[in-house]
């Protein structure tokens, strides 16, 4: 290789190295010795390979084969693609609507966002996707697979898929528009269409689903609450399952509502000094008992609001241990190419110390439930079907909360027009273990230690009869 060709393939290496504001890379000698091999191997591939390579090309591939070295996370962004990029944030797009990461060179569905075209289809929370349109996604990105997987309303795409029991299945998928869902409650209200957060009135239980973390969410959750302080909260079940986690300010403020002060998370890595977030007094609901459920689905932000308010003993934790997704990727624009880097720069770590990540070798990982319990597969079908005809297609009769106690038959007048959604809120509770467990959870947390706002009210009937 003539020395003006050799100069500008290293001149070429040096400035996409280092053109990113970030410390200078560290060379052996003035001639750049450290990069020689590569120079060298880009070389033999322009004279020898067989068929024309552009150095350009060859240049981002080995950019990408450096990072991914690193971790699935860190990853070169052509500038073409920074759009695609953007849409794993956005909350709204057209797609198929699913949390995705990546395990072992695959991408793998932390969960399908619910009433989604993937959902629909019955993709499922831990499924692999081994193609997609017939072609093999080991060693893509995740950004490289949202490009693939979304495309206009209306059109196709078909993934092959391994499930949890080593079962393969092809599914095509209709493309649509994806609203990223954000609160709901238990039900829909058959009156108004709005929903019901209340899972037990009489016991002041209230539920809320969080399915992923975005720039509504907080407003959403500060509405639900309001609605549920006036009928008399006592205890809340926050379902955190198959959240695959979004914007991580959302999250912060989540936790900042349910604490008052105190450590929230840090961050901390090899070249950047450790943050800390804390929590402040402002804005923090009324204390009430608090039981989380998480699973394997549960990642990123949903593990910091499930392990943040575990270490500082405001909630319960049921379920399965979580994903294992705690680092932090900065987006590093290259200031001539407009191309752009992300980078894991930090992990998060949990008030107590505990590293969110999944490292290799790890034991620990994410958030270990206080009670464990997982749902039986074989009432995974009823229980999706169950939680379709509840949450996304309003009911047409009401439900009595009066006795949510699985097994427990309804009695009383008016019994023969609310028998069928009895029965089916009865039923909810019979298919989700989980959600079972998180109930009855709630139920002792009242009898052992009532609320601040209950205790208060049995002081005053106290002065009351004493008067």
């Amino acid at each position: 290789m003539d020395t003006l060709k050799r100069n500008l393939i290293i001149g070429t290496v040096i400035v996409i190295l280092i053109a990113a504001p970030c410390p200078a890379v560290q060379t052996e000698d003035s001639d750049y010795t450290l990069f020689n091999p590569l120079v060298d191997v880009i070389g033999l591939i322009q004279k020898h390979y067989v068929t024309e390579a552009e150095p350009s090309e060859l240049v981002t591939g080995a950019i990408n084969g450096m990072l991914h070295e690193l971790d699935p996370y860190s990853e070169y962004i052509p500038a073409r693609d920074l759009e695609e990029f953007h849409k794993q944030t956005s909350g709204s797009y057209e797609g198929i609507g699913i949390g995705i990461d990546v395990v072992d060179g695959y991408i793998s569905v932390i969960s399908p966002f619910e009433d989604s075209p993937a959902y629909k289809a019955g993709v499922r929370a831990g499924d692999i996707i081994l193609e997609v349109n017939g072609e093999s996604t080991q060693g893509w990105s995740a950004t490289h697979a949202v490009k693939e997987l979304t495309g206009p309303a209306g059109t196709t795409v078909t993934i092959n898929v391994m499930h949890n029991d080593g079962t393969e299945e092809i599914i095509p998928i209709i493309r649509g528009q994806i609203h990223v869902p954000t609160v709901r409650g238990w039900r829909r209200d058959p009156d108004q269409g709005s929903w019901d957060y209340m899972l037990d009135p009489d016991a002041g239980i209230g539920y809320l689903r969080i399915s992923q973390f975005t720039q509504d969410t907080i407003k959403q959750l500060d509405e639900s609450m309001e609605a549920m302080l006036e009928q008399d909260l006592q205890a809340l079940i926050l379902d955190l399952r198959s959240n695959p986690g979004g914007l991580m300010p959302a999250a912060l403020n989540m936790v900042d509502r349910f604490i008052d002060h105190g450590v929230i998370l840090s961050t901390r890595g090899a070249h950047t000094q450790e943050v800390f977030k804390h929590a402040q007094l402002e804005g923090t609901y009324p204390h009430f008992h608090l039981v989380i459920l998480i699973d394997q689905g549960s990642a990123s932000a949903s593990e910091i609001v499930a392990g943040s308010l575990q270490d500082h003993g405001r909630a319960v934790i049921v379920g399965h241990r979580s994903w294992g997704k705690g680092s932090v990727q900065l987006l590093i624009k290259l200031p001539d190419s407009g191309d752009a880097v992300k980078l894991t720069t930090d992990y998060y770590y949990l008030p107590k110390g505990r590293c969110v990540h999944r490292l290799p070798g790890a034991d620990e990982w994410g958030v270990d439930p206080d009670v464990e319990e997982d749902i039986n597969p074989e009432n995974f079908s009823s229980l999706r079907s169950l939680i379709e005809e509840l949450t996304i297609q309003p009911l047409t009769t009401a439900i009595d909360h009066n006795n949510l106690v699985p097994g427990e038959e309804p009695s009383g007048e008016g019994v023969d027009q609310i028998l069928t959604a009895e029965e089916s809120a009865l039923k909810l509770l019979e298919l989700d273990n989980q959600l079972n467990q998180a109930y009855k959870q709630c139920k002792g947390l009242i009898r052992a230690r009532p609320t601040l706002s209950a205790l208060t009210e049995t002081l005053l009937n106290q002065d009351e009869i004493q008067e």
